[in-house]
C-alpha cells in the first residue's frame, strides 16, 4: 500500500506542474543608426537574416540603402541606388526559390526604388540577379508588390506590370492611372489596385483591362480580399472611410467613416484592423462585414502581428513609441500598452520578429533590437517529453520496487537494467546532438566557404558542392537548386558527378563513409565554411551554400 500512496503522490505532483508559455516581455539588445534616412518599412526577416531599407532626407553624397544584416547587428552588405528619387517607400519583398512554367529561381529579395527601377538580388551577398525598368512621372514605384505563383505583381507609377521570377521577362505592362504607395492584391481572377483619384482597378490575369469602381479620394493600399469582397480604406481631404465592394455586382458600402490619412491596414484570418490620424479599428467579416472595435490612436503606417498574435502599430507623433494591442479571439481589443524606447519619435513602419526577437526602425533612422525573457503566462506549445519521461521513470521504479519486494532482488535487478538501457537508448541521440553542437571549433581546417571567382556566374545565386579527395584533387558542382538538407544536397551533386556514396544508418542519423569507394580516415562536411555537427539529414541548407565535403 505504502508503494501505491507514493506512486499516487508523485503522480498528482508532477501533473500539478505549471503548463505555461512565455508571454513577450522585451529588453534592448542592440541598435544601430543607419544614417540620413527614414525607415517607412518593416525590416524584413528572411532565412535568420534581417534586411531593411532606408529613404528620405539624404543630404550631400548619401543615398537611400538596403542593408543586410545578422540577428545580432552585424552588417553583411548593403545596396545603394546611385539614381533613385524621393521617396523609397515600396516594402521590400523576400521570395523563397522555386519554379514554374517560367523557369526556376533560388531565394531572392525584390526591390523597387522610386525611379521606376525592380531589382531582384541573391539575399546572402546583394548581388544582382535581374533588374527590370518600369514608368516615371515625379516618381516610380511606392507601393507593395504581390507574388503570384512563378510571377511577381508590381505596381507602377501609371499601372502595373507582371515579371517571371526566374529572370525578371515582362509578361504585360497595363497603364491605370497615376498612384502613390498603392500596393497590388492578386486574386484567383485577376489583380486588384487603387490609384489617386480614388478608382480601383481591376486587371485580368492577361493583363487586359476589367471593371473599375470609384471611391472618390486616394487608394494608398493593397485591397483585402475577404469572403464577402474587398475591404479598403479611402483617403478623402479632412477623413476616411473604411469601405466594402462586393465584387460579383460591384456595389460599395460605406463600413466606417473616420479620421484623416489611413494606415496601411493588416489582415489575420477573418479579422481586419484599419487605422488613421483618429482610430484603429477592427473589422470582422464572416457572412458580413462588422465594425468589431475601435480604440483611440494615431497611426498613418504599417501594422505588424507579433508571434502571440499582438498588434504592434507604430504612434506617429513626436512621442512616438509602438501601441500594443491585446486582441481576442473575437477581434475585440482586450487591452493596450505602449512600448517605448529611447530613441521614440515619428514612426511609420512596423516591427519584424525573429524566433526572439523583436526588430524595430523609426524615421530617424534607427534600427533597434530587443530580446523576449520568459514570463508564465499564455505559452503556445506546450512540450510533454519530459512530463512523459518522468512518468515513465516513475513507474518503471514503482514496480520495480513492488517486485522486488514480492519476487526478490534478482527480478528487480533485472528490471532495473532493462529500463536503464531502454532510457539510455532513447536519451542517447540528443544528447550527442546536443554535446557536438557544443564542442568548440578546435584547429579548424580551411574549407570553400565563400564564392571562387573561377566558378561559372550561372553558380551565382544557386547552391555548391566541393567534393575535396586531397592532394588537390576535387570535383566541384554548382547550380543545384531548392535542397534543404546537406543528405539532399549531397545526394543530388554526387549522383550527377557519377560518383557513388556509401552511406551507413546509425543511432545518430545518416552518416557518409566513403565516396567513389574512397574512405580514408572518414569524411567531414562544411556548410559554409563552418563545420557541420549535425547528421546530414538533419543539417539545414540554405538556397545559395556552399557545401564542402573533404576526405580525413
Amino acid at each position: 500500500m505504502r508503494f501505491v500512496s507514493t506512486f499516487l503522490i508523485a503522480t498528482t505532483l508532477l501533473l500539478l506542474l505549471p503548463l505555461h508559455t512565455a508571454a513577450e516581455e522585451w529588453s534592448m539588445d542592440w541598435q544601430v543608426d543607419l544614417g540620413d534616412g527614414y525607415i517607412t518599412t518593416s525590416p524584413v526577416m528572411f532565412n535568420e537574416h534581417l534586411f531593411v531599407r532606408t529613404s528620405g532626407f539624404w543630404t550631400g553624397e548619401e543615398r537611400p540603402q538596403v542593408f543586410s544584416l545578422t540577428t545580432q547587428g552585424i552588417e553583411r552588405w548593403n545596396r545603394t541606388s546611385p539614381t533613385t528619387i524621393q521617396h523609397d517607400l515600396s516594402p521590400l519583398q523576400p521570395v523563397s526559390s522555386g519554379q514554374g512554367e517560367c523557369g526556376n529561381w533560388p531565394d531572392l529579395l525584390l526591390i523597387g526604388w522610386a525611379d521606376g527601377v525592380i531589382e531582384a538580388v541573391h539575399p546572402s551577398n546583394g548581388s544582382l540577379a535581374w533588374s527590370a525598368t518600369s514608368s516615371v512621372n515625379g516618381w516610380g514605384i511606392t507601393g507593395a508588390m504581390a507574388l503570384d505563383g512563378d510571377h511577381v505583381i508590381v505596381p507602377t507609377r501609371n499601372g502595373m506590370q507582371r515579371h517571371c521570377l526566374s529572370d525578371g521577362t515582362l509578361d504585360f505592362s497595363t497603364n491605370l492611372s497615376l498612384g502613390w504607395r498603392n500596393g497590388v492584391l492578386a486574386t484567383p481572377d485577376g489583380y486588384w489596385q487603387g490609384d489617386e483619384q480614388g478608382r480601383l482597378w481591376m486587371v485580368n490575369r492577361n493583363g487586359s483591362l476589367g471593371p473599375s469602381v470609384d471611391f472618390g479620394g486616394s487608394i494608398r493600399h493593397a485591397p483585402l480580399a475577404v469572403p464577402t469582397g474587398l475591404l479598403l480604406h479611402v483617403q478623402y481631404p479632412m477623413e476616411s472611410k473604411i469601405m466594402h465592394l462586393e465584387t460579383n455586382t460591384l456595389a460599395t458600402t460605406t463600413l466606417l467613416i473616420s479620421g484623416p490619412s489611413p494606415a496601411i491596414p493588416i489582415q489575420q484570418g477573418n479579422l481586419s484592423v484599419f487605422g488613421d490620424s483618429k482610430s484603429i479599428t477592427s473589422v470582422r467579416c464572416e457572412a458580413s462585414c462588422i465594425i468589431n472595435d475601435q480604440i483611440a490612436s494615431t497611426m498613418n503606417g504599417e501594422f505588424g502581428w507579433s508571434p502571440s498574435s499582438q498588434i504592434y502599430a507604430p504612434i506617429n507623433t513626436p512621442e512616438g513609441g509602438w501601441l500594443v494591442i491585446q486582441v481576442n479571439s473575437q477581434g475585440s481589443f482586450v487591452s493596450n500598452s505602449t512600448f517605448t524606447t529611447e530613441h521614440d519619435g515619428y514612426g511609420t513602419a512596423a516591427p519584424a520578429f525573429g524566433a526572439s526577437s523583436l526588430f524595430l526602425g523609426n524615421d530617424a533612422g534607427w534600427l533597434m533590437a530587443h530580446t523576449t525573457s520568459s514570463s508564465t503566462e499564455d505559452a503556445p506549445d506546450y512540450d510533454w517529453t519530459p512530463l512523459l519521461g518522468a512518468m515513465l521513470i516513475i513507474i518503471f521504479s514503482t514496480v520495480l520496487a513492488v517486485l522486488t519486494r514480492s519476487n526478490g532482488s534478482e527480478w528487480g535487478l533485472r528490471l532495473f537494467a532493462i529500463m536503464v538501457l531502454s532510457l539510455s537508448l532513447l536519451l542517447l541521440p540528443d544528447v550527442s546532438q546536443q554535446w557536438s553542437e557544443r564542442l568548440p571549433a578546435v584547429n579548424e581546417p580551411t574549407a570553400q566557404g565563400s564564392w571562387d571567382s573561377s566558378w561559372p556566374e550561372s553558380w551565382l545565386g544557386t547552391q555548391v558542392v566541393v567534393v575535396d579527395f586531397g592532394e588537390e584533387n576535387k570535383v566541384t558542382l554548382g547550380g543545384f537548386l531548392g535542397h534543404d538538407t546537406v543528405e539532399s544536397l549531397t545526394q543530388a551533386a554526387l549522383e550527377e558527378a557519377g560518383l557513388l556514396a556509401e552511406i551507413e544508418q546509425t543511432d545518430l542519423g545518416p552518416y557518409l563513409i566513403s565516396i567513389d569507394g574512397q574512405s580514408g580516415g572518414g569524411w567531414e562536411y562544411f556548410v559554409d565554411g563552418e563545420r557541420g555537427v549535425l547528421a546530414i539529414d538533419s543539417a539545414g541548407v540554405e538556397s545559395t551554400t556552399i557545401l564542402h565535403w573533404r576526405m580525413v
